[in-house]
């Protein structure tokens, strides 16, 4: 049995000295190899016939796009450079496209509003628009486009459309009314033959009162005589009584403690009595007199009753203690 086993293990070692001292040697002898060269920066028709003069085959691969370097420039190779390879072997090169281009999108039809949405996801922009009335197409809907649908652009190109402006109403344009008064409006619209239609008040605290914040239909609308302007004039809010209390513009008097009113009476009675010394001329009226000293007999009457009584309960007083007394 070990027999056997010592035979085989025999055979296996002489396999593998007869494959690595013969064959080996015999199949590199015989087999043409060839050092990759470096084509990494070249332009492709240069690459390739430095790559078909060494023995070996081209296969372009990948486009990459890279601003920053110039279309048709080898970025990468694929075996790398200074490889051994097989004699015919094929070699992978990945070929810069430079900038990436972008495929122009069909907008004809679309609202303004989803023409730039579209535009924006594909990294392009809305360039100059320009409006011309249209029997075809609805308003504030795209016409056509300069840049024909499906041409490649590059990105944040500017694509310039042709705007809808509605039916043609007539040969009367609409003017520019916002920003003016509202009189001056209403003449402008008399004085282009055209309709003042509803007036609309919008609260609007930062805009003078009376001004026209917007206008239906817009600007530079082609209309006629019996088109309607609708106007939208600012106004400024009312403020609540409760909230903030109506301010009363005109001057008011000023008021004075009790203390200088008595003081202030005091001087004005001086300054009567010395006006009737000096002999400054009045109007007395003759029924005042005896109207005052009637009232300072009342007065006086009135007093003296006062008096006697404390009197009368003064000598009372006396007869009390008198009567504690002798108790």
């Amino acid at each position: 049995m070990w027999k056997r086993f010592l035979f085989l293990f025999l055979g296996v070692i002489a396999m593998v000295l007869l494959f690595n001292s013969v064959i080996m040697p015999w199949y590199v002898k015989h087999t043409d190899t060839v050092k990759v060269p470096n084509v990494v920066g070249m332009k492709f028709l240069d690459a390739k016939k430095k790559i078909e003069a060494a023995g070996l085959e081209v296969k372009q691969g990948d486009i990459r796009y890279d601003e920053n370097k110039p279309i048709g420039e080898i970025i990468d190779q694929n075996p790398p450079s200074d490889q051994i390879v097989k004699y015919g072997r094929r070699i992978y090169l990945t070929v810069c496209g430079g900038e990436q281009l972008v495929e122009v999108p069909a907008l004809h039809g679309r609202t303004l509003r989803d023409a730039k949405f579209t535009l924006e996801q594909r990294g392009l922009q809305i360039g100059e628009s320009v409006r011309k009335s249209s029997n075809d197409v609805k308003e504030d809907c795209v016409i056509s486009q300069i840049i024909q649908p499906g041409s490649k652009v590059k990105r944040s190109t500017k694509i310039d459309l042709i705007i809808s402006d509605g039916t043609l109403k007539g040969d009367l344009v609409v003017p520019d009314l916002i920003g003016k008064k509202l009189e001056e409006a209403k003449k402008i619209i008399s004085d282009k033959k055209l309709k003042l239609g509803k007036i609309n008040y919008q609260i609007n605290n930062d805009i003078a009162p009376g001004q026209v914040v917007d206008q239906y239909p817009k600007k530079d609308k082609s209309a006629n005589e019996n088109t309607a302007i609708d106007l939208f004039v600012s106004k400024k809010k009312k403020v609540d009584s409760e909230e903030k209390p109506a301010i009363d513009n005109t001057p008011t008097e000023k008021k004075e403690p009790e203390t200088d009113k008595t003081d202030k009476e005091k001087t004005e009675k001086k300054n009567d009595g010395k006006k009737k010394e000096s002999g400054d001329k009045e109007a007395v009226n003759p029924k005042s007199e005896p109207d005052t000293k009637k009232k300072d007999t009342e007065k006086k009457k009135a007093v003296e009753p006062k008096k006697e009584e404390k009197k009368t309960q003064e000598p009372k007083k006396k007869d009390e203690k008198k009567k504690d007394g002798t108790q």
